[in-house]
């Protein structure tokens, strides 16, 4: 723990710092989920701290890819694929649990009018398979009435407007995300489509008519 002396004007407003090392990236997330005096300090210093970065390296290690939150852990217990995702800006990033990497098409009006095309490319997951992980003071909320006359929740990027998930009051403790904007997602397969009497007539036929176009 210390505080900033740098000559240099690149501080970018931090002050201090504090640099701890762990044995492993299991007693890493231990210290951050489950260490009982850490949650006390963090609770007591958030009122005196206006802003603060994180960084977790693995020394002499410049490339590879990011840790995987404990609650994401497939030895913890968790069933299916978990998938990152992130918006058009990438401010806003997230972590999904699906049981199986797929789309399910809706082509409800609603997902017509929200997203500018014929279908929006989803699945349903428990809230608890849905983590966001940067950006959550970036994300805005546009409430509507659904097909049901129920209350949905549309949680979207407030800077590039890109749609992470909807909650729906039909449907307790489950959320829908956008399964396009996950890692991998222009690779997942369509099994499945809801609303169908809202499919545009030539969605069916598109593949056949451009299908041999470059």
């Amino acid at each position: 723990m210390g505080k900033n002396r740098s000559w240099e004007s690149h501080h970018k407003g931090l002050t201090h710092a504090f640099i701890l090392e762990f044995a492993s990236q299991d007693d890493l997330d231990y210290y951050l989920t489950e260490e009982k005096v850490h949650g006390k300090f963090s609770k007591l210093a958030k009122p005196l701290i206006e802003d603060s970065v994180v960084v977790d390296i693995v020394d002499g290690e410049l490339f590879g890819g990011r840790a995987v939150h404990p609650r994401f852990k497939n030895e913890n217990g968790g069933k299916g694929s978990v998938h990152e995702g992130s918006c058009h800006c990438e401010s806003v990033r997230w972590v999904v649990r699906l049981e199986k990497a797929e789309h399910v098409l809706c082509h409800c009006l609603t997902c017509q009018k929200l997203g500018g095309g014929p279908y929006s490319c989803n699945q349903i997951i428990t809230e608890e398979d849905l983590l966001l992980t940067e950006g959550e003071g970036n994300v805005g909320v546009y409430k509507y009435k659904g097909a049901s006359g129920k209350n949905v929740e549309c949680f979207f990027c407030k800077t590039c407007t890109s749609h992470v998930y909807h909650k729906q009051e039909v449907m307790p403790g489950r959320v829908i995300v956008r399964t396009l904007l996950l890692e991998g997602g222009g690779e997942m397969p369509a099994t499945g489509e809801i609303f169908g009497e809202g499919r545009l007539g030539w969605v069916t036929e598109l593949r056949d008519q451009i299908g041999n176009t470059s």
